[in-house]
């Protein structure tokens, strides 16, 4: 096992509590393919072990620290903890994630559960030197008809591994039913944005139906999972969405739970001015976007984009109603993403005072640490006047 040499900078990082350390931050590259490495501070202390990739910017991943190995028995040993966590974070649901990466403890590994299937994704080159484990731990805790390896992934390509989806136990439907509060969603396990359906906003799915009230409007609301939330108490529902194969599955989902909406396929910033140019009104409106930001570089834009959408949302509200916003872009913080809300209000004339402010569900877990874990902003908002 090569042996790695982090500089003072990196093991600040690393004293810290993060547990990442970039090729810039290894006083040199270890000739050696990627696997696993133990890793030294500047003096020649042990800090621990973990996964090490000379091609990726991301050389290495802390998975122990000090004389621990890492080796098939503390992966194993880390899957049963992260099960444990979920039989409380996940009481009741159908589909959480069982694995979250660095929060479980597990560096480049996420696992889902949609009913009885399990969709993983290995985004670090030395995990594959653990899927059989991982495979057979995974089915003595959770005895799924499926296992589905999800490795498409655009990170991939950072780690020099190769895209592919393929069953690695059992048989793996192409949609895969399962309940998220009084809603039926089709999971997509193959083709579906991450493994297959956004399981970080389960919560709040229902947390908006809950409170959605007359006319609704769902922007960018893929295959439904606020919009059929919203229509268990909406007079209307309006979903908005740029694909058609992902309004084709919402409108399949509506149909299992027998929900009246209509759905408009367009560019969201384009349906929202044409529908405040036409003098229309809601009482509630969601904006679910995609990342706009990646990475640091990007977030001016993602933040000006964001802004927009809010403000055109807000245009749509008169008094009492109700605006549910997420960011899912690692890079903007809550601080930001509430410091662009209050512009937002600002440029559209409106006061409002927040419902709630939100995260992931509990089932993807955050460490202080790594600010990475935090990525999803979620704010409800009402509005109570204008000028």
């Amino acid at each position: 096992m090569p042996q790695l040499v982090v500089t003072p900078k990196g093991a600040r990082r690393l004293r810290a509590g993060h547990p990442w350390v970039f090729a810039g931050d290894l006083r040199e590259p270890a000739d050696a393919p990627p696997g696993l490495a133990s890793l030294v501070g500047p003096s020649g202390e042990l800090v621990g072990a973990g996964f090490y990739n000379p091609r990726s910017k991301l050389a290495f991943r802390l998975v122990t620290r000090g004389a621990e190995p890492v080796t098939e028995a503390l992966i194993a040993e880390r899957l049963r903890q992260a099960a444990a966590h979920r039989e409380r974070a996940a009481a009741g649901w159908e589909a959480f994630r069982a694995v979250h990466s660095e929060a479980d403890g597990l560096p480049g590994l996420t696992v889902d559960k949609y009913g009885d299937v399990l969709v993983l994704q290995q985004h670090a080159a030395a995990l594959g030197l653990f899927t059989d484990v991982i495979v057979q731990t995974l089915t003595d805790l959770y005895a799924p008809t499926g296992v589905l390896a999800r490795n498409d992934h655009p990170l991939r390509r950072l780690e020099g591994l190769s895209q592919e989806v393929t069953v690695l136990a059992g048989t793996v439907p192409e949609t895969v039913p399962f309940r998220e509060g009084d809603v039926t969603l089709l999971a997509a396990p193959y083709t579906g944005q991450k493994t297959g359906a956004f399981l970080d906003q389960r919560e709040n799915h229902v947390y908006a139906g809950d409170l959605a009230c007359g006319r609704v409007l769902d922007v960018f609301s893929y295959h439904g999972g606020f919009a059929l939330q919203l229509a268990r108490h909406a007079e209307s529902v309006t979903a908005v969405d740029s694909s058609a194969a992902a309004l084709g599955q919402l409108e399949a989902g509506a149909r299992r739970n027998g929900a009246a909406l209509t759905t408009v396929r367009g560019d969201a910033f384009g349906v929202l001015r044409g529908l405040v140019g036409a003098g229309e009104r809601f009482a509630t409106v969601v904006l679910d976007p995609p990342a706009f930001a990646k990475g640091r570089a990007q977030l001016p834009a993602a933040l000006t984009g964001y802004r927009e959408l809010n403000v055109q949302a807000l245009k749509l509200l008169g008094a009492g109603g109700r605006l549910f916003t997420a960011s899912c872009s690692h890079p903007v913080s809550e601080a930001a993403f509430l410091e662009m809300l209050a512009g937002a209000a600002a440029d559209a004339g409106r006061t409002v005072r927040v419902l709630a402010k939100r995260g992931a569900a509990a089932c993807h877990p955050e460490v202080l640490n790594l600010p990475e874990t935090r990525y999803l902003s979620f704010v409800g908002r009402e509005v109570t006047g204008g000028y």
